[in-house]
């Protein structure tokens, strides 16, 4: 009888669904695995937790645009390589993972020049010091650049207390407005306009101005807007860091921990094309959104459908053929570019009789700067491995920024004589090309699709995409009708 009673029992359990595991979950699929892709994946865990069930895709290398090279045994920084002091998501991410911060040296030796024929500004003096010779070329300019970027950087760094206590934007303008209303402007004016309306001369705009957006983003003060020129300006006097063994470990070993959490999945295939699925039985209980991929080394193409898609990575017109994305009025692809930058590790000798440079000061140069635009190059430095931060004691290996492919002859203007060897020349479409006054995509495509990178078009560094990434985690909680975690200390910094 109590045999019989517990199968009743039973039968009653399975047709009311008395087990707690079924709660319905939310499915997300997002397209990218560099540091927006998954600190999307990291925050939507951190809000909405067994609520949801992660999809992955990627169809190249976890961390994106954040990769190393293996130079005889040592790494080398090859795509983002610094990180902000005042980046408190990558900061969060480093000390959550146990990953080691290095500190960037400051005090690198450097010549700055305009072409190679003529030296501004050098740092290579053993006994005048560094401050006294910025303040002899750019006079009270250097002060007021400290000050000035100090206002800058406070303003911008309220976006974590904002985000902390549950504040979202919709949109990239709205973004730069609640954080500084001149943010907002300089995205519809040049570099040079903008620094020339708050005061600045010319030698200090054609100098350091130009240096930064050169070396930062490949772009001059007469392309760039003012907003990502300003945020490459202000690694200007502030410590720099990167994580030890280099900056695709925390994408990398994110990734490793959510997939330890329940339904977090990993597919490693070429997403196709996402679009909004319409449905005509109002019963039908599918997904909102369909995702076509290609599964690595196989022809057949998967279809599955999703409530939510998070794109994360960025969409433009170079890759306008190797995905689609239909059904949408509010984005379109072909209106935004990226820029073509190489980085090209080499191994060799300086020319420093270019520049007149005694034995001891050529021994102790480590990065050359140029300010003409129109050079094939933008900037060498030798380079520090990512595990101890030191140079390697086999060989001096350089790094050159390129907007295009060098040829042997331009090698030949940087390196003495003949005696470098390129190791390898690295492709990237590596940020926004930017325009002022800027194109800004949407944050939220459709109810259903959002998109990471949109951010990016405001200025692109790993902290914009974990920021991004928040604001996305943040905006679809509220869309389903959660309660988003809230904070009621403030960050002091």
């Amino acid at each position: 009888m109590i045999v019989y009673i517990s199968y009743i029992l039973l039968i009653i359990c399975v047709i009311v669904q008395c087990n707690h595991d079924v709660t319905p979950k939310t499915h997300v699929a997002i397209v990218g695995a560099g540091i927006g892709g998954i600190s999307t994946a990291y925050w939507l865990k951190y809000y909405l937790n067994d609520s949801v069930a992660i999809t992955i895709y990627e169809s190249n290398q976890i961390g994106g645009r954040l990769k190393t090279i293996n130079i005889n045994g040592d790494e080398y920084e090859a795509g983002g390589s610094i990180i902000h002091e005042k980046n408190l998501y990558m900061k969060r991410f480093a000390d959550e993972l146990g990953l080691e911060k290095l500190n960037v040296p400051k005090a690198l030796p450097y010549v700055m020049t305009n072409d190679g024929s003529q030296t501004l500004f050098s740092t290579l003096h053993r006994y005048i010091p560094n401050l006294f010779l910025v303040l002899w070329r750019y006079g009270l300019d250097a002060f007021r650049l400290n000050f000035w970027l100090g206002r800058k950087l406070s303003n911008f760094i309220r976006i974590y207390d904002y985000q902390d206590n549950g504040r979202i934007f919709n949109n990239v303008e709205e973004f730069l407005q609640m954080l500084d209303e001149d943010f907002s402007k300089a995205t519809r004016t040049s570099f040079r306009k903008y620094l020339f309306e708050h005061g600045f001369s010319k030698r200090f705009i054609d100098e350091i101005g130009q240096l930064a957006t050169l070396v930062n983003y490949d772009q001059s003060v007469d392309t760039i807007n003012a907003f990502p020129g300003l945020v490459s300006l202000m690694a200007a006097g502030s410590t720099l860091w990167h994580v030890k063994g280099g900056n695709h470990l925390v994408p990398k070993q994110l990734l490793e921990r959510l997939l330890k959490q329940s339904n977090v999945q990993y597919v490693n295939g070429y997403v196709k094309s996402v679009e909004e699925v319409h449905r005509i039985d109002i019963n039908d209980q599918g997904g909102n959104v369909r995702l076509s991929y290609k599964p690595v080394n196989s022809e057949l193409v998967h279809s599955v459908d999703y409530d939510h898609i998070v794109l994360a990575f960025p969409l433009h017109r170079d890759n306008i053929n190797d995905f689609v994305l239909q059904s949408t009025d509010l984005f379109n692809q072909y209106d935004y570019r990226m820029q073509s930058t190489h980085s090209n590790f080499l191994s060799g000798k300086l020319n420093c009789q270019k520049y007149n440079l005694t034995n001891d000061e050529c021994q102790r140069l480590n990065a050359i700067f140029y300010t003409k635009s129109s050079l094939p190059y933008r900037a060498v430095a030798e380079q520090l491995t990512v595990n101890t931060n030191k140079k390697s004691t086999n060989q001096s290996i350089y790094k050159i920024f390129s907007p295009e492919k060098l040829s042997s002859e331009d090698y030949k203007q940087i390196f003495d004589n003949d005696k470098f060897q390129l190791i390898q020349d690295i492709p990237w479409l590596a940020y926004p090309k930017y325009e002022y006054p800027q194109k800004l995509p949407p944050i939220q495509i459709n109810k259903n699709i959002f998109y990471v990178n949109a951010m990016e078009w405001s200025a692109s560094c790993m902290e914009i995409e974990a920021i991004s990434a928040r604001n996305i985690a943040m905006m679809l909680t509220k869309q389903l009708g959660f309660e988003l975690k809230r904070s009621d200390k403030h960050i002091e910094f």
